[in-house]
């Protein structure tokens, strides 16, 4: 049972279309973004963007 759902817009992908589930969770756990994915392998980077704030606000 998670302790915490939240929802989100969008959830990352590889240009294959895989989900990026490792890097979401480094990020959720405060890993910095360059360290946590390489940008250019994302499909829509930008949805990397909500799970940063969320690290921020501590909701990870």
């Amino acid at each position: 049972m998670p302790d915490e759902v939240i929802f989100t817009s969008a959830l990352p992908h590889t240009m294959t279309g895989k989900r990026m589930e490792v890097p979401v969770k480094r990020l959720l756990q405060g890993v910095p973004l360059e360290q946590a994915v390489n940008p250019s392998a994302v499909d829509d980077p930008g949805t990397l963007d909500q799970f940063v704030a969320l690290a921020r606000e501590g909701r990870g």
